[in-house]
């Protein structure tokens, strides 16, 4: 037994004992799908609680960013600061709708392997059994599955003594019944389901992955609409975008996973989106009074909010009143007071003939004194006799 058939014991357990019990694979993968539910389900209500209180720091984060304005590591530290002392994890509210897809991937593995997964054989037992039911492994990813479908109770005794013959253990290989609801869930769905003839076998498949997708669908809704923070309070721009990115991504999925492989994940999609309804139904009852503490919390915070931010705009309308009587107000800010006679030399310290450009010459125009031509001596200054006298 390798690493990997270790790793999933757990869920090849699980499968293989309700296949045994109910002699049905889509029974099986039902079964699987509501005890992994009700095994994960305490994981579940506590990120449903922890987004209660992410949601309750949405206010004080609020205030951080605009505390913080642009410093986005002065804001990272006191985020994570305030979810510290709230005791809060950033990804409590949404890590728990991530749980199917790590349960998907392991059991996709043991579906698309079954003699590895299910019935514990080597490479080589896999090689001896493919010899028995005279066909080969070769490149083909579900080559394992196909196999599995082909071995019924005549071939099964002829399977087990290649691989006894082999020299190795055959003690848990058993015939699956891959038949539900006259569907073959081995196969893959076809999205041109006519072309193998109009019948329930192929028309079937094909539903598999549309209503997979419905039911995705549905349950998001539904966890929307039983979220009643969600439903009573103002979300913003970047909530709502995510939220409704969430609710086409996962029917989009959920359509791609019926339509590129084997059928069985369809039902088990299908039944997690049933059982994640009746989860969100039942967990929203439990959380009512949580809810409406935390709305009770909001609607203070807000208040308080509101209160200091009309406060503050209180004292600078005073502080601007008070800037305008003394006369040094200014638009932008308030003129920095100069005491009356003050130097003013040394703000023009280092200033240079061409500040102005380098082509300035301050003597290039030459400035001809004022004359007043009324008055008794007309004669201009010395300095200007050959000059045109100028008005001021």
């Amino acid at each position: 037994m390798d690493f990997w058939q270790i790793l999933m014991m757990p869920f090849s357990s699980l499968l293989k004992l309700f296949c045994t019990l109910f002699n049905s694979y889509g029974v099986a993968l039902i079964f699987f799908t509501i005890l992994v539910k009700l095994v994960l389900s305490p994981l579940s209500y506590r990120g449903k609680k922890s987004m209660i209180k992410t949601t309750l720091l949405s206010g004080q984060m609020k205030e951080i960013q605009e505390r913080c304005g642009n410093d986005r590591e002065r804001y990272t530290q006191e985020v994570q600061r305030l979810y510290e002392e709230n005791n809060v994890s950033p990804m409590g509210g949404c890590g728990w709708s991530m749980l199917p897809l790590l349960i998907l991937m392991p059991l996709y593995s043991i579906i698309r392997r079954p003699l590895t997964y299910l019935m514990g054989l080597s490479s080589a037992g896999v090689q001896a059994a493919a010899g028995a039911l005279g066909t080969s492994l070769g490149s083909d990813a579900y080559a394992e599955l196909t196999m599995a479908s082909m071995m019924n109770a005549g071939n099964l005794s002829q399977v087990t003594g290649a691989v006894e013959a082999a020299g190795l253990s055959a003690a848990g290989v058993f015939v699956i019944n891959f038949n539900f609801l006259g569907l073959d869930l081995s196969a893959i769905p076809n999205l041109m389901f006519w072309k193998d003839g109009l019948s329930w076998g192929s028309v079937g498949l094909f539903l598999l992955p549309v209503v997979s997708a419905v039911f995705s669908y549905l349950s998001m809704m539904v966890s929307q609409k039983t979220n009643i923070m969600n439903r009573n309070q103002e979300q913003d721009s970047t909530m709502a975008a995510t939220n409704r990115t969430m609710m086409l991504i996962s029917p989009l999925m959920s359509l791609w996973i019926g339509f590129t492989l084997p059928a069985g994940l369809c039902v088990y999609w299908i039944a997690n989106s049933l059982l994640m309804m009746a989860q969100e139904v039942i967990f929203s009852r439990m959380l009512r009074g949580e809810y409406e503490k935390a709305q009770a919390e909001i609607a203070e915070q807000m208040r308080r909010s509101k209160a200091a931010e009309k406060e503050r705009r209180r004292i600078a309308a005073e502080k601007k009143a008070a800037a305008i009587a003394a006369g040094t107000y200014k638009k932008g800010g308030v003129k920095p007071h100069k005491e009356k006679g003050a130097d003013v030399s040394a703000s023009r310290e280092g200033m240079r003939t061409y500040a102005r450009g380098r082509a300035y010459d301050p003597n290039r125009y030459p400035i001809t004194p004022y004359w007043d031509p009324n008055a008794k001596s007309s004669a201009p200054d010395s300095q200007g006799e050959d000059e045109t006298p100028q008005a001021e």
